[in-house]
């Protein structure tokens, strides 16, 4: 079939939607079909196994949809929807935050406008907390964002692993300096002597100036070396104080092996299926009661092979959901 991924951010743009949008292109190639990206985003003509077209005009944009035999749309974007108010076509709708169900100040973003698009769409749902956010009818579609980096080699056995890691971008609302005043009560309870803080962003340089023995920024990385820190990690922490709508980089870890350490915030806990530690933000004590679990667990772990295996298992059974694969397939069968 001729696949159509419409996405307004796209490589070698940094960041969850643009990794997942390639990842899902990929995937369809696999499973032998016809992929074609379009994107609003500028970037190099290099040849990613599938043919893109960066910024089409509207006649190629409008034959490009007639020509799909499934088109998805990754979220609502203005400056590639608006071809659907003058076809009657149906087409994917991949929710990837809770836009499309917010107005902007655009006459084209009305909610008359709005609905008459939205009729038409098949939702698809990043998790199931942005499907009750968006309101309407959805299947939750996630693929694993980092396949062929997380690898067995890239991870460490579980005697092995040290410290704890943080990756994400350098932002309040990713609770980065949540994490660092709370430091010392990480390392006392955790047990371990260096925190590893993985991205960029606008605390960049106030981290850079950090002084508080054993953090650690190793600056961002790709996502080969992203994988590698993640598979040595004994710990990952993710302390979102946002309404994260899925959080990519706790399921990577816990396929890496990483004990995941995650607030309760947006569909988080969803990415590890009850088998990380999840804490409230804004709850006193949650956080280090979270941290005192993950350390007991991990301890645990280690003194009993079976218990081990047990996890093992279980995080497979849980990561095998949300294999690109399996996105492809949900996908195929809603249409």
């Amino acid at each position: 079939m001729k696949i159509c991924i419409s996405t307004y951010t796209f490589l070698p743009d940094i960041g969850g939607v643009a990794t997942t949008e390639s990842i899902l292109a990929a995937a369809f190639v696999t499973a032998g079909h016809d992929v074609t990206v379009v994107t609003s985003a500028k970037g190099p003509m290099v040849d990613h196994g599938y043919k893109v077209a960066r910024r089409p005009g509207p006649l190629r944009l409008a034959r490009l949809y007639a020509g799909a035999d499934i088109l998805l749309l990754s979220n609502l974007s203005l400056k590639l929807f608006y071809p659907l108010l003058f076809m009657r076509r149906r087409f994917g709708l991949r929710h990837h935050s809770d836009s499309a169900a917010r107005l902007s100040r655009s006459w084209l973003s009305s909610d008359a406008l709005r609905r008459l698009v939205m009729r038409r769409a098949t939702h698809f749902a990043t998790s199931g907390f942005i499907g009750r956010e968006i309101g309407v009818p959805h299947h939750v579609v996630h693929p694993f964002a980092n396949p062929a980096h997380i690898t067995p080699t890239a991870i460490a056995p579980a005697g092995d692993r040290r410290g704890a890691l943080f990756v994400g971008r350098l932002e309040k609302e990713k609770g980065l300096l949540y994490l660092l005043e709370r430091w010392p009560a990480v390392r006392d309870i955790l047990g371990v002597d260096d925190l590893r803080i993985v991205g960029d962003g606008t605390l960049r340089s106030e981290l850079e100036a950090c002084n508080a023995p054993g953090v650690r920024y190793l600056g961002p990385l790709s996502l080969a070396e992203t994988a590698r820190e993640m598979g040595k990690a004994a710990y990952c922490l993710v302390p979102s104080l946002w309404e994260e709508p899925f959080g990519a980089v706790a399921i990577e870890a816990l396929a890496a092996g990483a004990i995941v350490v995650l607030s309760n915030r947006g569909g988080l806990p969803e990415t590890v299926g009850g088998l990380g530690f999840a804490f409230d933000p804004g709850k006193p004590g949650d956080f280090e009661a979270a941290l005192g679990g993950a350390r007991q667990f991990r301890n645990e772990l280690l003194s009993s092979p079976d218990m081990q295996a047990v996890y093992e298992a279980a995080s497979a059974k849980h990561l095998d959901q949300f294999r690109p694969e399996r996105a492809v397939q949900k996908i195929i069968q809603a249409f």
